[in-house]
């Protein structure tokens, strides 16, 4: 039973007459599954268990599995025909989709760049060997966009909303509704308007209706609906830019997560947003994340910290964030958040957004750095990476990379809020936050496998409180690198002070900081 179906019963109060059973087609579990069918994959196994019979999480696993199964199959047999052709461009795209099906990203990477030496020009290869790499753009190119909805606009509507229970363009205009007191408007634009489907839920509450997508054939959809009042093929933030204080609302349904860094798009709608016009938007929320990442499908995923700093960075006020589930994948829901935000009158720019990368990390980089980048790797070891490590003071920026190849999480915190706003600009870092960082470390037990320290045990009017609370914060082996100045205790009396808390100290060893200073390199354990 579709949604339409659904909605028909719900207002008769009566369930709808059956129709004759028919054999239900085999459908793709995931957007990713899609994908495979346009590189040429055939062969799926259904996943999504039948509306009408409660979901079963042993027979999901048990039919996940068994489409893994068939995908690796599929898998092994294209690349034995790879292997006699190995400059097929066909087959390099359909065997790096699979691999990334299968999460081997690492073998994506490397089909996807023997693509690119073939064709360098290949949008999505460029886009996804950056994303796998770690290097993601900050947003996903146009041409690769263009591309993948092209592919699929014929079949965009059936698949999304009767397949993959797609409901985002309902979830905006339901906010937008609300935001906007139920009122009509002059000018609406849907950016990222696709085939039309949240222009068709929007129409009513506006007298003009505009709508933008990259994908000509996306276009082609939408016109056909003959709802909008204009159409274009071309990018969101450019038009934005030509046109100040010119919509009312704008929406962007299923839009964001081919964005990463949104401070250009906030910045171009807030300018073309009439005073109090408003904005709503959907986007896949972030795991753990005060930023934004890249994830194997190459879409992006957003923190909800991040999205509430950089609306505020733009000159908006949040009037919404909900949690909701923006569609099914693989038969479970995908998180996501729908936001409505109202622009207010412009700003004074602030400098600190201007100042480049370097720039930021010049400023937050303290000395000593390098020294405890070198112990820590020494800790750590050369082929180990641990979980969640955080730089307290922000204070090894510049080695921000280097500690990205040691843990998978990398936060920082620091009581100076000039400090961490130039660590969270910097975008080195998963998550930023301001306050006192012994405050942050014992209300976080058990939860950092590294902790490091470039000035925190200078700084601190208890060195004591310090070790208490990284005791506290430390997981099991944990480890706990910093500088200790020599000019305020021996190395013996840093070592006990440290043991007296809990420490397990490994080595307490005199170094001369970059500017003369003489100081401890001081290593504990939990």
């Amino acid at each position: 039973m579709n949604r339409r179906e659904r909605r028909a019963q719900k207002k008769a109060g009566g369930p709808l007459p059956r129709r004759p059973a028919v054999a239900a087609p085999a459908v793709p579990a995931s957007i990713s599954d899609m994908l495979l069918g346009l590189g040429g994959v055939q062969k799926t196994v259904p996943v999504v268990t039948p509306a009408a019979v409660a979901p079963d999480r042993v027979q999901s696993v048990l039919a996940q599995l068994r489409l893994d199964r068939t995908v690796a199959t599929d898998l092994e047999k294209l690349q034995r025909t790879l292997a006699a052709q190995p400059d097929s461009e066909t087959l390099l795209h359909r065997v790096a989709r699979l691999q990334l099906r299968l999460d081997r990203r690492a073998d994506a990477l490397v089909t996807f760049r023997r693509l690119l030496a073939l064709r360098p020009d290949h949008a999505e290869a460029r886009h996804m060997a950056a994303v796998l790499a770690g290097e993601a753009p900050a947003q996903a190119n146009a041409a690769y966009i263009a591309d993948l909805f092209d592919a699929f606009a014929d079949s965009f509507d059936g698949k999304l909303v009767d397949w993959l229970d797609y409901r985002g363009p309902q979830q905006v205009a339901e906010l937008a509704a609300e935001a906007l007191g139920g009122q009509p408007v002059a000018r609406t634009i849907d950016l990222g308007c696709g085939t039309g489907l949240a222009g068709a839920e929007i129409r009513p509450l506006t007298r003009r209706l505009d709508g933008i997508d990259l994908s000509p054939r996306m276009v082609e959809h939408a016109r056909a609906r003959r709802i909008y009042d204009e159409l274009q093929v071309g990018e969101s933030v450019a038009l934005l830019q030509d046109r100040p204080e010119a919509y009312d609302l704008m929406l962007a349904a299923d839009v964001l997560s081919y964005f990463g860094d949104l401070r250009p798009l906030f910045e171009a709608a807030h300018a073309s947003l009439r005073n109090d016009g408003v904005f709503v938007a959907t986007v896949e929320a972030g795991a753990e994340t005060g930023r934004y990442v890249a994830t194997r499908t190459g879409r992006y995923q957003h923190g909800a910290d991040y999205l509430r700093r950089r609306a505020a960075e733009a000159g908006f006020d949040l009037l919404r964030l909900d949690d909701i589930d923006l569609r099914l994948e693989q038969g479970r829901p995908v998180a996501g958040y729908v936001f409505a935000l109202r622009r207010q009158p412009p700003v004074p720019p602030d400098p600190l957004a201007a100042l480049s990368t370097d720039d930021l990390l010049a400023g937050l980089e303290r000395p000593g750095a390098e020294i405890l980048l070198a112990a820590a790797q020494q800790m750590v070891g050369a082929d180990f990476t641990v979980g969640w490590a955080i730089d307290l003071g922000g204070g090894m920026a510049g080695q921000a990379q280097a500690l990205r190849r040691l843990s998978q999480h990398l936060d920082m915190v620091d009581a100076d809020p000039d400090r961490s706003r130039c660590a969270f600009e910097s975008s080195v870092y998963d998550d930023c936050e301001t306050g006192e960082p012994v405050a942050h470390l014992e209300a976080r037990p058990d939860h950092y496998d590294l902790i490091l320290a470039t000035g925190l045990l200078s700084e601190a009017a208890d060195p004591a409180a310090v070790f208490s609370a990284v005791k506290v914060a430390l997981a099991l082996a944990g480890v706990f690198v910093a500088l200790a100045p020599a000019s305020l205790h021996d190395a013996e009396a840093w070592r006990r002070m440290a043991q007296a808390e809990g420490l397990i100290v490994l080595a307490v060893e005199p170094v001369t900081l970059p500017d003369g200073t003489p100081a401890f390199c001081l290593a504990a354990e939990s």
